[in-house]
């Protein structure tokens, strides 16, 4: 909750504080300066900045520097910018952040770009709206990804147990990992646990035919929910099918810290998307395969843009920013550097060629997207503002419960109290 506080103090803040552009440059298409951040690991740097340096020499009028960091510092470090009138010019974007971000009116409106400076002929129309809000393009997906289950094949075959697979339960997947644990003398556990991530809690309720937030932008869940969810890691540690207290970690934490990339762990909740950061931490070693479900009929997974797009409202280079989100999200030699790092490409023709070759991380990842796409709906309206505080809220309060330290009917107590402060 304070951190949530902090973050839209010095977003506020920089809607008064002078000089609240971004690089140096015109808005006319003039030479030009500007600043570009994401968040993510070496390897997506890595492809990322060969991107960017392939659109400077196509664009030699056009400067552009980078930075990235992990994603919990990420918005820490934008957030201070913002406030401190050196916002970036073009900015990676969450979608839990987006109406954190666009409701202080700190992203540009690219609405009347659409089908213009920003192509999106090759697009599926209904995924352009994951990054609008109140009728305002503030945002344009990046790529596509879907929440997963990555694992090691190996330790499943040690343990003799199946892979997952569409159809299996949490029960199985239960049973699986107490397995896996057993088979390795509890010194790797059968699966990270799962009890303080929102993205995981989502995908349970969307098998229950709920959701994260009403259309009235509250909680779209009871605290029956969410005990049973915290019950169900409980049954999973009570079971001795999941990770030590010790080991709690997050979404956030990076592939080569999470237990599985560490090799503490035989399977853990993840996105598509994230393959990439595991591979190279155990290269060839792991897998990717469906989240579990108690529905025949829902996988709970959905078309989520894995990461955004955006432009700052207060840019003094509006044009070359522009110019460069759209050159990442359509240009195919783009496309081919960029492969499926962040997830599918938004851009249809663009995903069809990078299909055509794919090879390692991105043929992993294309693969197991097309074989849940049927399965996966469509991406529910963006989170309101205040979410990013539920979401670390979640996982400290879930570590209270994990050392003991408060139990689950206690915990929903506070949670609920301060997840509904957050979203006020």
């Amino acid at each position: 909750m304070k951190a949530h506080k902090v973050v839209g103090l010095l977003i506020g803040a920089a809607l008064v504080a002078s000089g609240c552009g971004g690089g140096g440059g015109t808005a006319s298409g003039g030479p030009a300066e500007i600043k570009f951040v994401w968040w993510g690991n070496d390897d997506r740097a890595k492809l990322t900045n060969e991107a960017v340096k392939l659109f400077q020499e196509r664009n030699s009028n056009i400067k552009v520097t980078t930075s990235f960091q992990n994603f919990q510092t990420y918005f820490e470090k934008l957030s201070t910018e913002i406030a401190g009138g050196n916002a970036p010019d073009v900015i990676q974007m969450d979608y839990r952040y987006l109406n954190e971000y666009a409701g202080r009116n700190v992203l540009l409106d690219l609405t009347p770009n659409l089908g213009k400076e920003i192509r999106t002929a090759d697009w599926n129309q209904g995924f352009i709206g994951s990054g609008k809000l109140n009728n305002k393009q503030v945002a344009m997906p990046l790529a596509q990804n879907a929440t997963a289950i990555a694992y090691d094949p190996k330790l499943f075959a040690d343990a003799g147990v199946e892979e997952p697979a569409i159809g299996w339960t949490w029960q199985d997947y239960k049973d699986r990992a107490g397995k896996i644990q057993a088979k390795n003398e509890n010194k790797i556990a059968g699966s990270t646990d799962f009890g303080g991530t929102e993205d995981v809690f989502e995908t349970w309720l969307r098998q229950r035919g709920k959701k994260l937030y009403a259309d009235d932008g509250k909680l779209g869940y009871t605290k029956d929910d969410l005990k049973a969810f915290w019950q169900l890691s409980k049954d999973f540690r009570d079971a001795k099918a999941t990770t030590p207290p010790e080991l709690v970690t997050t979404l956030n934490a990076g592939a080569e810290q999470s237990p599985l990339g560490k090799k503490l762990s035989a399977s853990e909740h993840s996105y598509d998307s994230l393959f990439g950061g595991y591979n190279t931490v155990r290269p060839n070693e792991l897998k990717l395969g469906p989240y579990p479900s108690d529905s025949k009929d829902s996988l709970g997974s959905y078309r989520k843009p894995s990461q955004l797009i955006s432009v700052s409202a207060r840019t003094k280079a509006k044009d070359a920013s522009i110019k460069l989100v759209d050159f990442l999200l359509n240009d195919p030699d783009a496309g081919k550097i960029l492969g499926a790092n962040r997830g599918l490409p938004a851009n249809l023709k663009v995903r069809e060629q990078v299909s055509q070759n794919l090879t390692g991380t991105n043929k992993v990842i294309f693969e197991y997207e097309k074989s849940v796409d049927a399965k996966l709906g469509d991406a529910p309206a963006a989170p309101p503002k205040g979410d990013g505080a539920i979401y670390k809220l979640m996982q400290r309060t879930h570590e209270e419960v994990v050392f003991g330290k408060k139990s689950i009917d206690q915990a929903l107590e506070d949670f609920f109290g301060e997840a509904e402060r957050a979203l006020s």
